[in-house]
């Protein structure tokens, strides 16, 4: 039988196997997983043992096998995660450090083997305030308070956990003490020590604004690189350059494959004994391998190198195969390897940019000059990949092609073998390296600044998150016929299969109607409240570093997601972190918004207004009204209460008010009976009392706290009071952002992980 056949089908099949198990993954949560497995063993084994495998059969049989990796997954991770008992407690473990120590500020960050057998967790990463000098492979034992993995759960937020579990991380916490049992570094770590010296060397040698550059593109550590940078780069479309991808790995490769054709036809390789295809193909993957290694060996670096040698496999074994049963065989592998792999946008970017190279340009016999040769690849990959990036709330701009024109040569052919070649170099001969690095520094000023002048005539396409899947899918097809051959003859399809997310619109709220979303901001509280025309925002969380906060994390993703284009206006309850945190990312994108807030507001630069009782207004047949703010010295007292009623509903938002606020409202008469009640100071003990509770008559209590935070919010007593008004109780820590309409008659909250349950959700 023909290789090429004995390759496509076992391909075809393995690529359905895979991709099925991936979906199911997602489909199902972990208690139907775990239960359906050994009925599912039972029926592959017999499809697999029958006499005579009919066609159907064959068919069905990856299809049950992926869901039993789904199941085994699964389960494996139930197994392995940490369970209740070893949380928030101090427990003593022992192991190494696992990865590069990332220091921020006074703290550090790492990753640490645990070697103890048990119930311990094996893989966890740890936070450690005023470590000890921390070097990789050291072995340590540790006196730690850990968690589970957990992250914001909202439309369009980041899935952490997802991350986590792809990571082999089974447990985030901090180190309370330790003390260091061996400084020895054996094996793999001394891979490790050997990145560190560089990251080092790196640091002493090369300019503030680009350390964090080489470091990406030679470590794959991309701690260094600021705000501003991945900004730029975000907006000319060339962000795929600092992260170590397929791109990367393929361009290593490809230089290897290149120096060994040069050397083999110089006569330096004895071909009589080793062919030359076979050669080439061991020395680009000996070049790739040994890149990926050097770039921390993560998981998108594995996946990169798994691509890489599907492609090299075929002339190494004399494998007669399409480059689309290769591009299958790549696919087929990653996602058997880690199922969780379509959970990273990294994935589908990969892959879809294959693809399009792989549909566009081979088996082509169309005759094109130079100019066509070398823009259309950027044409392709652009082409597919704009609804995607749309759809997942990045910007692009129709010139990124022509940006990429030039910067992929410069960083992947010049920039990085220059700057691998420099860092060996450094070890042998550090004068030469050090001219080199100096070289390469003042290259990449320059490229930094061109792509800074570049950015500022970006045109942007703005995100179009509020595309459905099937709109989606519809453009991926219509950019599929646009870049098909002309003998297609379908090209004329593509603007019909791009009109519905060309004209997409968000959801329209009736008017008297609001829809009210609490988002799971963590220790914190945010809500946006959007009428026919309007939208509000009270609160924006907390920062949780100079890069980031509750406004980039989840804010601006959920209300990307929703449509929206402006806010009219933002209130801050007070201006304590963990409420205002977010507002100078917010304002960055929304600016000129006019800010109330009960308090002061320091790191705000733009004129705010202090919220004062009595002040209303109505937008679209909805009602604001605030019935406290501003009169108290105690921050959280001074918090801006508000009530939002539309028909027959209502909602209250007290900030962080005590108790004695609250009883001098109800004193005052105010009009607090709501169907809605935000819990004051995230379930704090002091706050919603029993009385107040009477007042409101709550028919849902909503509590936004941290998980596992710890000031222990909400309270025990706090949640017995709330529980014994009747009123439904939710928690954004266990249920994530919270949804329901005001005005619509019958309040219904919607929880994001019940609605978007996934398996790794605890």
């Amino acid at each position: 039988m023909d290789n090429t056949h004995t390759i496509i089908k076992p391909a075809k099949g393995l690529f359905i196997f895979v991709l099925s198990s991936g979906f199911v993954s997602l489909t199902f949560d972990l208690s139907v997983l775990m239960s359906i497995s050994l009925p599912l063993f039972i029926l592959f084994f017999w499809v697999l043992s029958s006499a005579r495998v009919s066609r159907a059969r064959w068919w069905l049989l990856p299809l049950l096998a992926g869901t039993l990796v789904s199941s085994w997954y699964a389960t494996h991770y139930a197994v392995t995660c940490l369970d209740s008992y070893g949380q928030g407690r101090d427990i003593n473990i022992e192991g190494k450090i696992a990865s590069l120590p990332v220091i921020n500020g006074m703290a550090a960050r790492f990753d640490f083997q645990v070697s103890q057998s048990g119930l311990y967790p094996k893989k966890v990463r740890l936070s450690w305030y005023e470590p000890p000098d921390l070097q990789t492979g050291e072995t340590w034992q540790l006196t730690v308070r850990l968690r589970q993995p957990h992250g914001f759960s909202s439309p369009g937020a980041f899935d952490y956990e997802a991350w986590a579990l792809r990571q082999g991380i089974q447990a985030t916490g901090y180190v309370k003490s330790g003390s260091l049992l061996d400084n020895n570094v054996t094996g793999i770590y001394r891979l490790h020590q050997v990145r560190a010296l560089l990251r080092q060397w790196l640091y002493s040698t090369v300019s503030d604004d680009n350390k964090g550059i080489f470091s990406a593109l030679l470590l794959g550590d991309k701690t260094a690189i600021n705000t501003q940078q991945w900004q730029v780069f975000n907006e000319t479309g060339t962000t795929h350059l600092m992260v170590i991808s397929g791109l990367h790995i393929g361009l290593m490769a490809w230089l290897g494959f290149s120096l060994a054709t040069i050397v083999g036809r110089l006569g330096g390789i004895p071909l009589r004994r080793v062919p030359l295809p076979v050669v080439k193909a061991l020395t680009g993957m000996l070049f790739a391998l040994f890149y990926a290694l050097l770039a921390g060996f993560s998981v998108p670096v594995q996946r990169a190198l798994v691509m890489t040698f599907a492609a090299l496999l075929a002339p190494l074994l004399g494998i007669r195969a399409s480059p689309s049963t290769l591009w299958l065989l790549a696919l087929a592998t990653v996602l058997a390897i880690d199922p969780l792999a379509i959970t990273s946008n990294g994935f589908w970017y990969s892959f879809i940019a294959a693809g399009a190279l792989l549909f566009g340009m081979v088996g082509r016999r169309e005759r094109a000059g130079w100019p066509v040769t070398v823009f259309k690849p950027q044409w392709l990959v652009f082409a597919l990949l704009t609804p995607l990036l749309l759809f997942n709330g990045q910007p692009v701009s129709p010139l990124s092609p022509l940006v990429n024109l030039l910067a992929i040569p410069l960083i992947g052919i010049a920039v990085v073998p220059l700057l691998l070649f420099s860092a060996i170099l450094q070890f042998l001969l550090p004068e030469a390296a050090g001219f080199i690095i100096a070289g390469l520094d003042y290259l990449v000023t320059g490229f930094q600044f061109g792509l800074q002048w570049v950015s500022g005539l970006m045109v942007l396409i703005p995100p179009q998150q509020t595309l459905s899947w099937h709109t989606l899918i519809l453009a991926v097809v219509g950019m599929l016929l646009l870049i098909a051959p002309a003998t297609l003859r379908l090209r004329w399809l593509a603007p019909v299969m791009l009109m519905p997310s060309l004209f997409a619109k968000s959801i329209a709220i009736p008017p008297g109607q609001a829809e009210v979303r609490v988002l799971d901001v963590g220790q914190g509280l945010s809500v946006f409240i959007r009428t026919h025309q309007h939208l509000m925002v009270y609160d924006t969380g907390d920062r949780f570093s100079e890069r980031l906060s509750a406004a980039e994390s989840v804010i601006l993703p959920a209300l990307s997601k929703c449509g929206v284009t402006q806010i009219d206006r933002i209130m801050i309850s007070h201006g304590d972190q963990d409420h205002s945190g977010g507002l100078p990312s917010l304002l960055a994108r929304y600016p000129n918004v006019p800010v109330i807030s009960g308090t002061s507001l320091p790191d705000v630069k733009q004129d705010w207004v202090k919220c004062q009782p009595g002040d209303h207004w109505e937008w679209d047949g909805v009602y604001f009204q605030v019935l406290a703010g501003g009169d108290y010295r105690r921050s959280n007292d001074a918090s801006c209460v508000l009530k939002v009623t539309a028909g027959s509903d209502s909602l209250l938002l007290p900030g962080d008010i005590s108790e004695r606020v609250e009883k001098r409202l109800i004193e005052q008469g105010a009009e607090l009976k709501s169907s809605v009640l935000v819990a004051a100071h995230h379930g704090s003990r002091f706050s919603t009392s029993a009385d107040f509770l009477c007042a409101v008559q709550p028919g849902a209590v909503i509590f936004s706290s941290g998980f596992a935070n710890r000031f222990g919010h909400p309270t025990a007593e706090t949640l017995a009071r709330a529980q014994k008004t009747g009123a439904e109780i939710f928690n954004t820590a266990a249920d994530g952002s919270l949804s329901f309409t005001l005005g619509s008659g019958d309040i219904m909250v919607s929880a994001y992980r019940k609605t978007h349950a996934r398996y790794w959700w605890r």
